[in-house]
């Protein structure tokens, strides 16, 4: 789901327990463009600043977050723009991760940060 502002889009995150046994999660999940090879593209997402909640999720529940993405066409040709082809989220304190599909134009250049995220929070 995404919404916009100018030269920005907002999308939701939702991060769900697929295991059959409680767990926990609190932070900041980790956010990248990737490309065909799942190479990490740019810039990983900051984090906004928001104060991280501990959530227990029984399984099958989920956690929630907000992505904003800045239109990398607002940098010109100075980004070393490319085309992605996923996002790479890693579960905070997690090393293995998914990539979901997404095809639109990032920066190669890791001095410009296209995306901002904030901390998981219970699920609505």
């Amino acid at each position: 789901m995404g919404g916009g502002a100018a030269g920005s889009v907002y999308r939701s995150l939702v991060l769900t327990n697929a295991s059959d046994q409680e767990c926990s999660v609190e932070g900041y999940p980790g956010v990248s463009f990737t490309d065909a090879a799942g190479a990490q593209i740019g810039a990983p997402a900051e984090r906004d600043g928001s104060a991280p909640v501990r959530v227990a999720l029984a399984p099958g529940a989920s956690v929630s977050t907000t992505l904003q993405q800045t239109n990398a066409g607002n940098y010109g040709g100075d980004c070393g723009l490319t085309q992605s082809a996923g996002l790479r989220v890693y579960p905070p304190g997690a090393t293995d991760s998914l990539v979901l599909p997404q095809a639109i134009s990032a920066c190669s250049d890791t001095a410009i940060v296209l995306m901002r995220v904030g901390t998981l929070q219970p699920a609505s």
